[in-house]
């Protein structure tokens, strides 16, 4: 039995550093950019994450990306 893998999704996830809470404990935020095409690359991932980032208030602090798969039987 031999298994493929198929592509489902990929989600960029964009962490923010939203400063300090009253308790000087980091507060952080997340944004996700669902259904990026498996074709981009992960450079074009990177810019159109960072591009995304500057539009947001808070400072980017890390991207993750994540991928989705089904897993089927051949």
């Amino acid at each position: 039995m031999e298994v493929i893998k198929l592509h489902k999704n990929s989600k960029i996830r964009l962490v923010l550093n939203a400063g300090l809470d009253d308790n000087n404990k980091q507060i952080t935020k997340y944004k996700t950019l669902d259904k990026a095409r498996a074709e981009a690359g992960d450079e074009v991932l990177l810019d159109i994450a960072k591009k995304a980032a500057s539009l947001q208030k808070h400072s980017l602090t890390e991207i993750i990306k994540h991928e989705e798969y089904v897993l089927v039987e051949e």
